[in-house]
């Protein structure tokens, strides 16, 4: 669902590609001939959790009692010649395997079939676009993470096709519009993915343990290294405390320790030149196992100020700017530990 409970509903292009496929011709296809589409897993997982058992049985019940009121999706599938890969209606599927356990005559489920050159096309765009949007549709409740999953597999398909680029918008403007929500939202259900996320942050977000807005800006903008490291703590000190994790970091990592962390973890790395190594020190952290409270957060400078510190010559060179202020930074410490304060 959209934010604010309004159902997606793709937009333009996106739409008509997906509706000009869906209105081709009804088949009624085996359920032992249906598995699950191939690009639904990212590093072993899959995109969308499957119903627990309970709603799986539920959903069963209903297509037993109502019979199947909508197609599922699918298109032949390359890998396993004879089989089709479900693209929408895997929970419903699963459904009417329960069902046919029960009524074995009851062996197979209408399904609109896509074209495989169209679905593959733009290494399997329409494909993604497909499995992610009508799941997203359908589904509600969906976590963090599933939702992070899902615009990365959108964001992706997207920018194969070069579709936003060439109507002249970007990217993320273009799944905003599809999904009817902000552009500041995917930005940040786009960090909790295992690309950037360990697994523990990540649960963390879907249990609603971090404010997940703060963490994305934060946390997850950390190495994977540091993340370790900084989980690895917080579980140490709760095991010794007594405390479950996920209650552990809800009243530790609030919104202003994150940003004191962040803080802190960026001042190492701009002095250190290493954002590969764990540059949070104990005494960074030790405010959170203490009843001390987090270090004033850094604000960064305004463009005026930095344009006054930084040659103007640099000002269109942000790299070099950067590397002018890191210097800077240097030779203060050095001449710091040579002569004390200025």
């Amino acid at each position: 669902m959209a934010r604010g409970g309004r159902p997606i509903i793709p937009t333009g292009g996106t739409a008509q590609r997906i509706q000009d496929q869906r209105n081709r011709s009804t088949h009624s296809i085996p359920l032992d001939k249906l598995i699950p589409y191939h690009r639904e897993n990212v590093n072993g997982n899959p995109i969308f959790h499957d119903y627990a058992q309970e709603k799986l049985e539920q959903l069963a019940n209903s297509l037993e009692r109502d019979g199947q009121v909508e197609n599922i999706i699918v298109f032949p599938s390359e890998q396993q010649p004879g089989m089709y890969e479900v693209l929408s209606g895997k929970q419903r599927t699963r459904a009417a395997r329960l069902v046919q356990q029960k009524h074995p005559e009851r062996n197979t489920l209408n399904a609109t079939v896509l074209d495989l050159q169209a679905v593959k096309a733009n290494t399997f765009a329409l494909g993604d676009l497909t499995y992610v949007l009508t799941n997203v549709h359908r589904r509600d409740q969906l976590l963090i993470s599933e939702l992070g999953m899902a615009f990365e597999m959108q964001f992706q398909a997207e920018k194969h096709q070069g579709k936003a680029a060439a109507q002249g918008t970007d990217t993320l403007t273009e799944l905003a519009q599809q999904n009817q929500t902000s552009p500041s939202f995917i930005k940040c259900a786009r960090q909790f993915i295992p690309e950037i996320a360990i697994p523990e942050v990540i649960d963390l977000a879907d249990s609603g343990s971090i404010p997940v807005s703060t963490a994305s800006q934060t946390l997850t903008r950390m190495n994977k290294e540091t993340q370790r490291a900084l989980m690895e703590k917080l579980k140490q000190a709760s095991e010794q405390e007594g405390w479950q994790l996920a209650s552990y970091c809800k009243k530790k990592l609030t919104t202003a320790a994150l940003r004191a962390l962040k803080a802190a973890y960026d001042m190492r790395i701009a002095a250190a030149k290493d954002a590969q190594s764990n540059v949070l020190t104990e005494n960074d952290t030790a405010f959170l196992f203490t009843d001390a409270k987090p270090k004033t957060v850094f604000k960064a400078p305004t463009k005026q100020a930095l344009q006054r510190v930084i040659p103007e010559q640099l000002w269109g060179d942000q790299k070099a700017a950067s590397d002018y202020l890191v210097n800077a930074m240097e030779q203060l410490k050095r001449y710091k530990e040579k002569y004390g304060e200025l």
